[in-house]
Parts: C-alpha cells; structure tokens; sequence
C-alpha cells in the first residue's frame, strides 16, 4: 500500500528547509524501518508553496501506525531533525491509497 504525507510548514523557506536538508535523511533511514520513498516533492505554486507532499509505501499487512511510531522514536529520527524546529510543522496530513488495479 501506499501513503500520501503533506506536510504543511510555517513558510515556503521552511518548506525549502525541510525539503532539502530533512528529507534527505529521512530518505536513508526510513527503508529501515520498512518503508520505501517513491517520492518527495514542494509545493510550486500559491497556497502550495509551503508544504512538503511525500509518497511512500509499506507491505499491505504493514501496520502503519506501529512503522511510523517506531521511526519517529528512534535514533534515526532523532538525527535526522536534530537542527530543524519541528514546531514549524503546522500540519501533517495522512492518507492511505490503495491502487484501482
């Protein structure tokens, strides 16, 4: 299965930010905990412009949940925003897609 993240920063050069520099940590360390990234992108256009939209995947009987509880207590986690203000994520959007096959 897959699942759509948009994250929702408090500007665009935090979007930049996070985009850049977090999310090419998180690349590296979220395969190990199961998950692969098909895909991380910036809002390019107004009203957009500020988030951060990813695409990863995960086994269908995965428990979503338990994967990402378990990354964002670890030491991987922890190193990868260390120098980054998680209070400037306004918002964390989830959804679960499952492909019309």
């Amino acid at each position: 299965m897959d699942q759509l993240r948009i994250y929702t920063l408090a500007d665009k050069e935090t979007a930049a930010q996070y985009f850049t520099s977090n999310w090419a940590k998180h690349r590296i360390n979220l395969p190990r905990f199961g998950f692969e990234v098909k895909g991380v992108w910036i809002g390019h256009t107004p009203g957009v412009s500020n988030q951060v939209i990813v695409l990863v995947s995960f086994p269908d009987n995965a428990d979503v949940d338990e994967m990402t509880e378990r990354y964002l207590n670890s030491a991987e986690f922890a190193a990868d925003t260390a120098e980054f203000d998680r209070n400037k994520i306004i918002n964390v959007e989830t959804k679960i897609l499952r492909s019309a096959r």
